[in-house]
């Protein structure tokens, strides 16, 4: 499972990052800012995911992700989603490990149909 997915964009940076945090936000993640105008994304609850671990389900289960917005050099937008797997078997052994990809896969999707819908993807990488 990829570590990272990179979605190039043809449009400004301000609206690849409302886009995503709109997708992200309408499955069912907290958005915040982050730095450098990342955003950063979290869904479930610490707490309850590890008392119950792997046995939380996909909305309780603890899961952050990472979005940060870029522009190449060649002036496209880059939005690149990130996690971190080792996180999740800690939280849930092999079932947080499996409930931690489906999270990532399901944002990726997420994102990859909001940025098609709106006509702005130009090219989508998992890394």
């Amino acid at each position: 499972m990829p570590e990272s997915h990179d979605f190039f964009v043809a449009a400004d940076p301000e609206s690849v990052r409302a886009r995503v945090r709109g997708a992200l936000a309408r499955e069912g993640y907290t958005v915040e800012d982050g730095e450098q105008g990342a955003l950063r994304a979290t869904r479930g609850s610490m707490g309850l995911t590890l008392l119950i671990g792997g046995l939380a389900n996909d909305r309780t289960f603890h899961t952050r992700l990472d979005v940060q917005i870029m522009v190449t050099p060649d002036g496209r937008t880059v939005a690149r989603l990130l996690r971190g797997s080792g996180k999740s078997a800690l939280k849930g052994g092999a079932i947080g490990i499996a409930r931690g990809n489906r999270a990532f896969e399901q944002a990726a999707n997420a994102i990859h149909a909001d940025l098609t819908q709106a006509g702005v993807l130009t090219e989508s990488v998992p890394g």
